[in-house]
């Protein structure tokens, strides 16, 4: 069995999208895995799994998204993990790269903060930050790539978040409790593309929960106007008993069970 270095997972549904998400990390130079989750069914995901023996798929009831990214996570095997979404695209050997990086820093507690290109523009990743107007508020990691047993300890993702912000409060909880820091990693050929509009639209399921979630983050973390030097509340990390894969907890019932 391979030593699997890195493990990118997602929560996952969009067929159509897999093909180029998947064939663009072929020329990954390091053993890895992808791990998605979602409602998809086996006889949608089997040609995946056939032609991409790296591909993984935990199959769900329609869960909510937020809960599907921890039911990856945590069938995630590799020394670092790393967050994704189906409508990626990969430049050549960018997790080869990434991983090699980090390894060489020799730091579980350094977070790498993949460089994006989105909607056809080159994004400044400093400014994604906890307060988007605040340059001095913590800086944020929409696809980042840590040491997955360093996750593990800090208990996964938080139950409360439907759909979003839940990959935002993983990294104030990392900065904040567990004494890390967030780098910036890449460059113009070295990335991660997502072409939001093109590809979607203006409507987009995903982002329906972003208020809800974005009022739990901002209420564990801030306080309107600044990023408190501690939280208000405590973490809240799912329930891995035997409904775990069936019923969404702290769920919106508008779109998922």
């Amino acid at each position: 069995m391979q030593d699997i270095k890195v493990s990118i997972f997602a929560s996952a549904v969009r067929v159509p999208f897999y093909k180029i998400f998947l064939e663009s990390l072929r020329s990954t130079s390091i053993p890895f895995e992808v791990v998605f989750a979602g409602h998809n069914t086996p006889e949608e995901i089997k040609p995946f799994t056939e032609e991409y023996p790296f591909f993984k798929y935990i199959h769900t009831a329609p869960i909510k998204p937020e809960q599907c990214y921890d039911a990856a996570r945590r069938a995630c095997v590799g020394d670092a993990i790393h967050i994704t979404a189906d409508d990626a695209e990969y430049s050549s050997d960018c997790i080869g790269k990434a991983y090699n990086y980090w390894k060489s820093l020799n730091d579980i507690r350094t977070m790498l903060s993949i460089q994006t290109i989105e909607n056809m523009q080159f994004c400044d990743m400093k400014a994604h930050r906890f307060f988007w107007h605040q340059p001095d508020s913590p800086i944020m990691a929409p696809m980042f790539f840590m040491s997955r047993q360093l996750l593990e300890d800090m208990g996964g993702f938080d139950r409360r978040y439907i759909c979003g912000q839940g990959e935002n409060d993983i990294v104030m909880r990392f900065v904040m409790e567990e004494n890390g820091k967030v780098e910036i990693w890449g460059d113009k050929e070295n990335n991660i593309t997502l072409d939001h509009m093109r590809r979607h639209g203006l409507v987009r399921p995903f982002a329906t929960g972003y208020n809800h979630d974005r009022a739990i983050l901002e209420g564990s973390w801030g306080n309107g106007k600044k990023v408190l030097s501690r939280r208000r509340d405590i973490h809240e990390p799912y329930t891995h008993d035997e409904t775990f894969l069936l019923k969404s907890q702290s769920f919106n019932k508008q779109h998922w069970v």
